[in-house]
């Protein structure tokens, strides 16, 4: 697995309780069957362990299996078990009759906020401004807020495979925009710092974050290949 993105992680003073960001979707080509790429926003608690109590929700959307198309999906884990995808097995709560985790997204864009619910302390899933769903408080044991928020871009291959595209293929092609972080006042901030994160050079993936303007730039042709 290679990854290209950037995190905001508590240093000092209160946890997040979510984030939003604008995320472009590409309709990937060139991934093969035993292949994925994937572009989410990752929220974890714990994140230093112990293992059974980091906790994490995710969303974003990917293509993998062969499939040149888009799916828009959710995930969540709390580490003691392996982790529930979409519908696949009790956790992620669907209230949308329009958007369905796993189903074919066909637009350009995603406007994806996960926050927690200040009334309910359930894990919520906003796109634009329509909900989705939301992660139940009870699937959790430590994820009353969070200490992490990543951004990125995620390839999945074998080793005897060079590594799938990720982002819109092309190197820093692919954006997040208007990314913010929010508070235990339901107020939405801008970060502050972040570190930068990715496994190769940026002759495969790439990653450039802006502070001032909230964007992500990410994204590459892949092609690396274990040798």
């Amino acid at each position: 697995v290679q990854h290209a993105g950037v995190a905001f992680e508590v240093k000092k003073g209160p946890n997040y309780y979510g984030t939003s960001a604008d995320l472009d979707v590409f309709q990937l080509s060139g991934i093969s069957i035993n292949q994925a790429s994937t572009s989410q926003i990752i929220l974890t608690k714990g994140e230093r362990g112990p293992k059974n109590y980091i906790n994490t929700v995710q969303a974003g959307w990917h293509v993998s299996n062969g499939i040149f198309v888009f799916l828009f999906f959710v995930f969540c884990d709390d580490y003691q078990k392996t982790g529930c995808l979409n519908l696949l097995c009790p956790g992620f709560v669907q209230t949308s009759t329009r958007i369905t985790p796993g189903q074919i997204y066909t637009l350009h864009s995603l406007s994806l906020s996960i926050y927690r619910d200040r009334f309910t302390s359930n894990w919520m899933l906003y796109n634009d401004r329509e909900p989705i769903g939301y992660w139940p408080k009870e699937i959790f044991n430590n994820l009353a807020d969070c200490s992490q928020v990543q951004i990125g871009g995620f390839a999945y291959s074998p080793f005897d495979e060079a590594s799938p595209p990720m982002g819109s293929g092309v190197l820093f092609g692919a954006k997040f925009t208007n990314v913010v972080l929010v508070d235990g006042q339901g107020n939405n901030r801008k970060p502050e710092d972040f570190a930068a994160f990715h496994d190769l050079s940026q002759d495969y993936y790439g990653t450039s974050y802006s502070i001032n303007n909230g964007v992500l730039s990410y994204g590459g042709p892949g092609g690396w290949k274990k040798t």
